[in-house]
C-alpha cells in the first residue's frame, strides 16, 4: 500500500509541475522572453497556499488566492519592462528579489509534518489516489482552458507578440497590454502548481520554487522533440508530456533516496536517463522521416 501511494504521489507531482512547463513555454517560446519570476511564483504560489490552509481557510479558496498572487508577479515584471524600460531578465530578477520577502514571512507558518515521519501533514488531509485525482481535473482543466486562450483574440495577439514588437504595434496590438496578460498569465499557472505541490507534499518552504525555470525548459525541450510545437494542440500536449516525463523521471531516479549507491549520486543518474530518453525520442524521428 505504501508503495501504490509513492507512485501516486510521484503522478500527483508530475501532474502539478506540468503547469510549470506551460508557463516556460508560454514566456520563452510565445512571447520570446526569459522570466525569472516562474522560480518566484511556485513559492509564492506554494507558501501562501500552505500559510492559509493552516490558517483554517479553505482549500480551493486559497488555490484562487494563490493564483491571483501569482498573477500580480507577473503583472509587477511586465510593469518594469513597459513602464521603466528595463530589460525582461532584469525585471524579473527585481520582482523574484522583492518577493522573498513575502515568501520568507509566508514559510515561517511551515510548522507542518511531513508524512514520512509516519504522521499525516496538516497540508495533506487526502489520501494519495484522491489526491492525484484532484490534481489530474485540475491540471486537465487548466490545459483546455489554456489551449482556448490562445486560440482567442487575446491569445493571437500575444503569439504575434512574439514575433516582434514592431510587427504587433503594425496590426494595431497593445503590446504592454499583451506582455501583461502573457506574463501574468504564466506565472498565475506555476502559483498553482506550487500551491498543488504543497498540497500534495504536505511541505512549503522558502525554496520550493528553485529550478522551476530549468525545470521548464527541459520539459520544453523535450516536449518538442516528442511533439510538433507547429500548433497550439500540439504545443500544449508537448508541454504536458515533457513535464511528465521529465518530472516522473527524477522523482523515480531519487525515489528512495537509491540508498544501495549513493543519494550523492541521484543527480548523475537523472541525467544518464534523460540523455537516453533523449536519445530514443531522436532515433525515433530518424526513422520516422526515413521510412
Amino acid at each position: 500500500m505504501m508503495m501504490f501511494d509513492s507512485i501516486a504521489n510521484v503522478f500527483s507531482l508530475s501532474l502539478a509541475f506540468t503547469l510549470i512547463g506551460l508557463n516556460v513555454y508560454l514566456s520563452t517560446k510565445v512571447l520570446n522572453v526569459i522570466d525569472f519570476t516562474c522560480d518566484a511564483s511556485v513559492t509564492l504560489g506554494g507558501c501562501a497556499y500552505g500559510a492559509l490552509v493552516l490558517y483554517g481557510v479553505n482549500p480551493l479558496v486559497a488555490i484562487l488566492i494563490s493564483m491571483c498572487l501569482g498573477l500580480l508577479a507577473g503583472f509587477v515584471t511586465s510593469s518594469f519592462i513597459t513602464n521603466i524600460g528595463v530589460e525582461p531578465v532584469l525585471a524579473s530578477i527585481i520582482t523574484l528579489t522583492a518577493a522573498q520577502t513575502f515568501i520568507l514571512k509566508l514559510s515561517s507558518f511551515e510548522s507542518v509534518t511531513s508524512s514520512k515521519n509516519g504522521t499525516q501533514s496538516a497540508l495533506s488531509t487526502l489520501s494519495a489516489i484522491d489526491s492525484f485525482v484532484i490534481t489530474l481535473v485540475i491540471v486537465f482543466v487548466i490545459c483546455i482552458l489554456f489551449f482556448k486562450i490562445l486560440n482567442s483574440e487575446y491569445g493571437l495577439a500575444i503569439r504575434v507578440h512574439g514575433n516582434g514588437r514592431i510587427i504587433s504595434e503594425s496590426l494595431g496590438i497593445n503590446t504592454n497590454r499583451v506582455l501583461s496578460i502573457g506574463l501574468g498569465l504564466g506565472n498565475a499557472l506555476s502559483a498553482i502548481a506550487g500551491a498543488l505541490i504543497a498540497q500534495i507534499s504536505g511541505i512549503f518552504n522558502a525554496g520550493m520554487g528553485n529550478g522551476s525555470l530549468v525545470f521548464g525548459l527541459a520539459a520544453v525541450i523535450i516536449g518538442e522533440r516528442m511533439v510538433s510545437f507547429k500548433t497550439v494542440k500540439g504545443s500544449v500536449m508537448g508541454c504536458f508530456l515533457g513535464a511528465f516525463i521529465y518530472k516522473a523521471v527524477m522523482e523515480t531516479a531519487t525515489f528512495g533516496e537509491l540508498n544501495s549507491i549513493g543519494s550523492e549520486y541521484n543527480g548523475i543518474i537523472m541525467v544518464l536517463v534523460l540523455i537516453f530518453l533523449m536519445a530514443l525520442i531522436h532515433d525515433n524521428q530518424k526513422r520516422a522521416i526515413k521510412y
